[in-house]
């Protein structure tokens, strides 16, 4: 009897031993499991909030090449305006220097023809100073 007590006695620290390490086994292997998890979720957050980050990034991106090219629109159209009003000065210059040459073609002209009135007019002069001499 004392025999199966002592055997029933290293049996049940031995029994304790063994659901101690079956516990323990449990338990790490269930902390793993969940470690695991943990970073599968990690990684799989990580690249959730990287793809928002890129869409972010296309996205502004996309919302600035809008805007450089509205901007290089209005330069264009600036610079477009620009070169009729430059065209149009150009032709106005041209006019008025066409208009001028033209003006100072008549001034001499009428110079010249003054000139000759004048002669024309003293030969007049010294025809009747002449003429009222020869009578």
């Amino acid at each position: 009897m004392e025999i199966t007590i002592v055997i029933s006695g290293i049996c049940l620290i031995v029994g304790g031993i063994l659901s101690y390490i079956l516990l323990r086994y449990v338990a790490k292997s269930k902390y793993e499991s969940i470690l695991r998890e943990a970073e599968t979720e990690a990684e799989v957050i990580k690249k959730n909030k990287l793809l928002e980050v890129k869409e972010k990034f296309l996205n502004k991106k996309a919302d600035l090449e809008k805007e450089v090219a509205i901007r290089n629109q209005k330069l264009q159209q600036a610079e477009t305006k620009l070169k009729q009003r430059e065209l149009v000065i150009n032709q106005r210059q041209e006019d008025f220097q066409r208009k001028k040459e033209e003006a100072d073609a008549i001034k001499e002209n009428l110079e010249a023809q003054l000139g000759i009135i004048e002669k024309k007019k003293e030969e007049l002069n010294k025809l009747q100073q002449q003429e009222v001499e020869k009578l």
